[in-house]
């Protein structure tokens, strides 16, 4: 019994010990970039360099929030990443919904296809894009960088909603149905608020994927109005090459959003990878 509980205790620490070290070399990372951010020129510039600063200073966030990286960049990011995660939960959710509940013939086979596009890696398809957005005249512009988003995150985003909805009892579709509800009424009323926690997942996951996007937008978007924060943050490494304080001070206000909305999702979204998981 006592070799047993020995056992156990020393197991249990291992494992916390090796949590602890992961969480510490993932972690460090972004303190260190936290605390460069805070940092005198003078100071980024020190040998051998130090992990705080010897004196406080907000100059690289003075920088960055005068320049176009708040200003522009930023405002267009937000725009790309929260319409793009919309339309793509609005096509996904239906989609899904379909495949849930309407059995038709083909219907396997389209999932297997729909699942096959997430293999296609995207920059096979960005000469095409380009192209065509030339002709189009939509080249540095929202509209085609929601497009592509939008696009590239529905297959991935469709095969995570439609296990929620699989989980919901038909009986409660057909009881409003029977009540006088449209097929529709159901979708909203019924269906959509029960699997709220899977669209959230979803969202959240196209949000985090759209807001760090750069491939896509650095061919596409070209002018400097439109260009996206991730963008941005690679012209500040050439503006910017020896002011480490500025271009960690500009990747720490990127990163804010993003760590902000998980934060306060967390419990929603790890509810929902659990369950979906459980249900898948």
């Amino acid at each position: 019994m006592n070799q047993f509980k020995n056992r156990k205790v020393f197991d249990s620490i291992i494992t916390n010990g090796l949590l602890i070290i992961i969480c510490f070399l993932m972690i460090y990372p972004v303190l260190y970039a936290l605390m460069t951010s805070f940092k005198t020129l003078g100071d980024v510039m020190t040998i051998p360099p130090t992990f705080f600063p010897p004196v406080w200073s907000f100059e690289g966030y003075e920088k960055v929030l005068k320049s176009d990286m708040f200003r522009i960049y930023l405002p267009n990011t937000v725009i790309n990443t929260i319409l793009s995660a919309l339309i793509t939960m609005s096509f996904a959710a239906l989609a899904a919904y379909s495949f849930s509940r309407y059995k038709f013939r083909g219907s396997k086979a389209l999932q297997i296809a729909i699942l096959g596009l997430m293999m296609i890696p995207g920059l096979t398809n960005l000469i095409a894009i380009y192209r065509i957005g030339g002709q189009l005249n939509l080249l540095s512009t929202h509209l085609i960088i929601v497009l592509v988003y939008s696009t590239s995150g529905v297959p991935f985003t469709i095969w995570i909603i439609k296990a929620f909805f699989d989980a919901i009892p038909r009986e409660m579709e057909e009881a409003a149905l029977i009540d006088g509800c449209s097929p529709l009424m159901s979708l909203r009323y019924i269906v959509i608020p029960m699997a709220m926690p899977g669209l959230f997942a979803g969202f959240l996951m196209n949000f985090v994927g759209f807001w760090n996007e750069f491939l896509s937008a650095v061919i596409l978007l070209s002018s400097n109005e439109s260009r996206t924060a991730t963008v941005g943050l690679y012209d500040f490494q050439s503006q910017y090459y020896q002011a480490s304080n500025i271009i960690t001070a500009a990747c720490i206000i990127i990163m804010l959003p993003v760590l902000i909305t998980l934060i306060f999702g967390r419990k929603t979204f790890f509810r929902a990878m659990l369950e979906g998981a459980l249900k898948g």
